[in-house]
């Protein structure tokens, strides 16, 4: 019984330490696709929700916060007002670094995702 009782705990603390990175250490490239001759670079001058964040919310945190995530009972991602809504996201993300779980953001995302934060959270 015991031997069981510690096969489960094993395999559960593996599967929660496994769980939320699949896709997380994937470095978001951000582009503006709105120039007929290219990508537009996002920049900390013009970075949006559409254009940056969004996206990296989707990449980062919809596996364990998404509705299917195991995490859903603590935030909930549903989209910018998801975002707009919880100032635990920005703290978490930017300011303790405890998120994104078994995953990392880059310097250049956190410092466009800090001008986004600064900027008032544009769409």
């Amino acid at each position: 019984m015991k031997k069981q009782i510690s096969i489960f705990f094993l395999a559960t603390f593996a599967a929660l330490l496994f769980a939320c990175s699949k896709r997380q250490a994937e470095e978001l490239k951000p582009t503006v696709p709105t120039d007929p001759n290219g990508p537009t670079p996002v920049t900390t001058a013009n970075v949006t929700y559409t254009n940056f964040a969004g996206a990296l919310f989707q990449t980062k945190c919809n596996n364990c916060h998404g509705p299917n995530g195991a995490l859903k009972s603590i935030w909930l991602f549903n989209g910018l007002s998801s975002i707009k809504n919880d100032a635990r996201v920005a703290n978490s993300v930017l300011v303790t670094k405890t998120m994104p779980k078994g995953g990392t953001l880059t310097v250049s995302e956190r410092e466009l995702l800090q001008a986004w934060f600064d900027k008032g959270m544009p769409e």
